[in-house]
């Protein structure tokens, strides 16, 4: 029930493609060899232009634009919210670190609770214990009956 002469799986789509590529961009090849050369040619071209100041002008203008128009319409958006009295993105962020804050406090005022209490146990271990006084050994009280 063995077969012999069984063909090689069938690559699929993709193991083809990139086979195909590998082959294409291949230093060897023909193709490989322009395409370095473009590559090469591209990336030139590409720093000439980045270094440019009127690109680097224009980048940057156009960068500042769409950074004012968020900022507009992050206004915009937590105008509406209190219009509806619903707390804003900004007003939760602030709510959100003073929570943080207030839980860092209270950890660290737990953390010195517990080294207190340490200390007064190692503070009633080291102390000689004498026996509670009786009721006749007490002072006697200043209240008047």
């Amino acid at each position: 029930m063995s077969h012999p002469e069984r063909p090689p799986p069938s690559q699929g789509l993709l193991a083809r493609g990139l086979k195909l590529l590998g082959h294409l961009t291949h230093p060897d090849t023909r193709t490989g060899k322009v395409f370095t050369r473009a590559e090469q040619g591209l990336t030139r071209a590409a720093a000439k232009v980045t270094e440019s100041p009127s690109y680097l002008r224009v980048s940057g203008s156009l960068m500042r634009q769409g950074f004012n128009a968020r900022i507009r319409r992050n206004g915009l958006v937590e105008g509406a919210l209190r219009t509806l009295r619903l707390p804003t993105t900004s007003e939760v962020e602030t709510l959100r670190d003073q929570l943080r804050r207030m839980n860092d406090q209270v950890e660290a005022l737990g953390t010195q609770l517990e080294l207190v209490v340490d200390l007064l146990h190692r503070q009633e271990g080291a102390e000689p214990e004498s026996p509670e006084p009786t009721p006749k050994e007490r002072a006697p009280s200043k209240r008047r009956r």
